[in-house]
């Protein structure tokens, strides 16, 4: 499942078109489920929810680390999003804003994973460094490299550790990014309303998004940019 930050309108769409061909999915969520979006506090409860009846997994996003460790990330959280978060919260303060998401879902925090191995899959939520590809012991790495990447990561043309290929978020895309070794799956659902929320099943190999479309993993062009978004989140609070 891709970035939610609080699209939870779209969420909510996503999770039950996906149950209503699958009684039993296990999801992986891939992070940043907060920040820039609808409401934060209703996405963070509905997964809380979800937990409860299937098999989750949640990724941390580089947005809960920002949030875990705001004292050096206040800037950054409120240049991208915080006051959506904080307003969902009904609070004004980033300090009260942290200390009430520790408080309230502190268990849901502390569970955030920085990678999680399916096959010949390793998800994560921004990819990982091309220097750390040959890096054996996962836990080894720093969380942060899992968190951050970008453009290297993307231009990477390598299966990690010469085996795994590389399911990521984080960089958002007008459709699924894809190339031979690597699927991306942040359609940039916060950022334009018309954009959906999007996921990959690996069973199938197949897409399935907030629209209820479902498409095959090769109906996408191979190492075609599905051009990054770069705009203002339409429901970005100020």
């Amino acid at each position: 499942m891709g970035d939610i930050h609080g699209e939870i309108s779209k969420l909510r769409s996503l999770v039950h078109y996906i149950k209503a061909f699958d009684s039993d999915p296990n999801f992986v969520f891939i992070g940043d489920y907060i920040d820039k979006g609808e409401d934060a506090k209703t996405t963070l409860d509905f997964l809380v929810s979800l937990e409860k009846d299937h098999d989750c997994t949640f990724l941390m996003g580089n947005h809960e680390y920002c949030w875990l460790n705001a004292s050096s990330y206040e800037e950054y959280l409120l240049r991208y999003g915080a006051k959506n978060t904080m307003d969902a919260l009904g609070l004004t303060n980033l300090y009260d804003t942290q200390k009430l998401l520790l408080n309230n879902y502190g268990n849901f925090f502390s569970s955030l994973r920085h990678y999680y191995l399916c096959g010949s899959y390793i998800i994560t939520h921004s990819g990982i460094p091309p220097d750390l590809y040959a890096v054996e012991d996962l836990d080894s790495i720093d969380s942060k490299c899992f968190l951050f990447n970008r453009y290297p990561f993307i231009m990477q043309e390598v299966f990690f550790q010469s085996k795994y290929k590389v399911i990521f978020g984080h960089t958002g895309f007008f459709e699924p990014y894809v190339d031979d070794y690597k699927i991306g799956i942040d359609t940039a659902a916060c950022y334009l309303e018309s954009q959906p929320l999007t996921s990959f099943c690996i069973e199938t190999e197949t897409f399935i998004n907030s629209e209820r479309t479902i498409t095959e993993l090769n109906a996408f062009k191979k190492d075609s940019c599905a051009n990054i978004v770069r705009t203002k989140p339409w429901r970005i609070n100020d």
